[in-house]
């Protein structure tokens, strides 16, 4: 795709990468905050956040014909959230504290699939693609920017994780990762409907 282009993200891309990232929440995220409505306010405010690991100032931006049609949040460290007031304020000011609980004991039910990037890998931590610009080969893209980025930077091999019903998974394979591992939890599946995630790994 000619007109296609990749560069790091700005301040004044904010709006469209939560728009992008959080504008069509996934199963997943639904479930975990009880509706669709409910992911898509707490998920787009999230981006805004100070200091918020899904910001632009980690977020590379695939542009076409000047518009934003893609992200990507990739890079060689993966850390654990961290609860911030700003996180917390934002919790409560988004579910309300009688919604609050149930969305903890959602996310708890999360943690118990969460699979582990192996130390010193190169980590996709988001990759999306707005709805209107899929099939494009738009996420390839993103993905040979991002094998790219991890070449220079002497990674020997990439990582990502996955929900076990996500169709990327396909477009991961096409790319050369494969599944590492697969944790599945039956209170998992019971919140979120989904069996479990993946782990998948690309050797470099």
């Amino acid at each position: 795709m000619d007109d296609l282009s990749i560069r790091a993200a700005s301040a004044t891309d904010a709006g469209r990468i939560a728009e992008v990232l959080s504008g069509d929440p996934g199963q997943e995220a639904t479930a975990i905050c009880g509706d669709a409505g409910l992911a898509r306010r707490f998920g787009m405010a999230f981006v805004h956040l100070r200091d918020s690991p899904q910001g632009w100032r980690h977020t590379a931006v695939a542009e076409l014909n000047g518009r934003v049609v893609g992200i990507i949040q990739a890079g060689g460290a993966t850390e654990e959230l961290r609860i911030t007031p700003g996180l917390a304020f934002l919790a409560v000011r988004t579910f309300g504290p009688w919604r609050l609980p149930g969305v903890l004991r959602r996310l708890r039910a999360r943690a118990r699939v969460q699979t582990r990037a192996p130390a010193g890998s190169y980590h996709v931590g988001e990759l999306d693609v707005d709805p209107a610009f899929r099939n494009r080969g738009i996420g390839g893209a993103m993905l040979d920017w991002a094998e790219a980025q991890a070449r220079a930077g002497g990674h020997k091999v990439m990582s990502l994780s996955t929900t076990t019903v996500n169709p990327a998974r396909r477009l991961y394979e096409r790319h050369g990762f494969r599944v590492a591992q697969t944790l599945t939890d039956p209170r998992y599946e019971r919140v979120t409907g989904i069996s479990g995630r993946h782990l998948m790994l690309k050797d470099l």
